[in-house]
């Protein structure tokens, strides 16, 4: 969208400085990997460095600025310090794309790129979304007699996603623990439950900012007779386990069971 200012010259309307604003951008970066946040603008064979002004910002946040043909850092906040550069060579171009190294997770939100040009001034909007996809889950059963243990365990991803548990009654415990030298998630999280007749348990993560999605289900079915008790022991159970034909329009991932006995 243009914006046009007029001024009154005798009989004739002159545009003075058109201020242009560009459509949002989206730009995704894991932790610790640099992004380009982009942003362009007219450029003129007769523009002068030193009349461009660039200033970027977060919220509140000085990011970066330029003017007088140099960068003036003096005002960039501390989350930026030693993070931020220009393309000097493309600047007269009309490329004031910013640099942003070692990305972390606070620098996740809207940045706003104001550039004041001889041909007028372009403002542009740049959505930095920091995560990272998590690595495929594995699932892992555990059964005695008495109850089954499922574990679903995840990492390397970042934010923290969701885990959901479609089963019968049961008890659920989910747990998130940072890695606060790679800024990436370990998720573990087990559902506990008794099985006297045929159940079907599933389990849900999903990660919203990426759009990431992962499902589990499986059958169980006890067969009798074969978990008696015998003096202070047990013996092990027999346990049928059957897996669904889940449709390909779920985009779902599937992953082998891991079985253990204690």
């Amino acid at each position: 969208m243009t914006i046009m200012f007029w001024i009154l010259s005798g009989a004739i309307m002159l545009p003075v400085h058109p201020y242009q604003i560009s459509s949002k951008e989206s730009v995704i970066a894991a932790p610790g990997d640099d992004a380009i946040l982009p942003c362009t603008f007219t450029a003129v064979d007769s523009q002068n460095i030193t009349n461009l002004i660039i200033n970027w910002q977060h919220q509140d946040k000085v990011v970066h600025s330029f003017y007088l043909g140099k960068d003036q850092l003096e005002r960039q906040g501390q989350a930026y310090r030693e993070r931020t550069h220009l393309f000097m060579k493309e600047v007269l171009k009309g490329n004031a794309s910013l640099a942003l190294k070692d990305v972390r997770p606070h620098h996740d939100g809207e940045y706003t790129c104001d550039v004041t040009h001889e041909r007028g001034a372009t403002k542009h909007n740049v959505q930095l979304t920091v995560a990272a996809p998590y690595e495929d889950p594995k699932w892992v059963i555990h059964y005695n007699c008495d109850v089954i243990l499922f574990t679903l365990s995840a990492s390397h991803g970042f934010p923290e996603p969701t885990v959901s548990w479609k089963s019968p009654i049961g008890t659920s415990i989910t747990t998130m623990e940072l890695d606060t030298n790679t800024y990436t998630y370990s998720v573990k999280s087990n559902l506990t439950l008794s099985l006297n007749s045929t159940q079907t348990v599933a389990v849900e993560m999903k990660l919203k900012a990426l759009a990431q999605y992962f499902i589990k289900e499986v059958t169980l079915h006890p067969q009798t007779g074969c978990c008696v008790s015998n003096g202070a022991h047990k013996n092990r159970p027999c346990l049928l386990i059957s897996f669904p034909t889940i449709p390909t329009v779920f985009l779902a991932t599937f992953f082998g069971l891991l079985f253990a006995t204690h």
